[in-house]
């Protein structure tokens, strides 16, 4: 490289060759449920792949146990998020919720869930945990 020439950052040949990960979707299988959960008053978006069953509280790392989201950074235990708050899972083709039992109760759109009982939710949907404001996005149906 003569003086003043710029030099162009990652071109230089490539002596190996990477082999690409195959994943599932490319073997042509479904895609999960991609969704997000938006914390409101911190206008903070978490994203997940709903696959299965995830569990939304506050981890007890005394008893070992961790939800699959753990919403204890940001002051669940003061707004009256349970351990085990909510149930997040799939019923066929649609994304349902369901509140465990929790000590402060979940409200879907302002409506309070029966605990155990399977709720269906809507992209925009508001779910409030105790005094914790969610709102649900739904990015990705598989079944689109």
């Amino acid at each position: 490289m003569s003086a003043g020439e710029t030099r162009k950052l990652g071109q230089e040949p490539k002596t190996d060759t990477a082999i690409p990960e195959i994943k599932a979707i490319d073997l042509g299988m479904p895609r999960p449920w991609r969704i997000a959960l938006q914390l409101v008053q911190l206008q903070m978006k978490m994203i997940f792949d709903l696959e299965g069953t995830m569990v939304v509280g506050r981890a007890f790392p005394e008893k070992g146990f961790y939800p699959d989201v753990d919403l204890g950074a940001f002051n669940a235990g003061d707004m009256g998020v349970s351990r085990e708050h909510l149930i997040i899972t799939l019923d066929g083709d649609r994304v349902v919720i369901m509140d465990n039992h929790s000590a402060n109760g979940t409200r879907l759109n302002g409506e309070w869930l029966k605990p155990e009982e399977k709720y269906p939710v809507r992209n925009g949907d508001e779910i409030m945990l105790g005094l914790m404001k969610l709102q649900i996005e739904l990015l990705t149906n598989p079944f689109n």
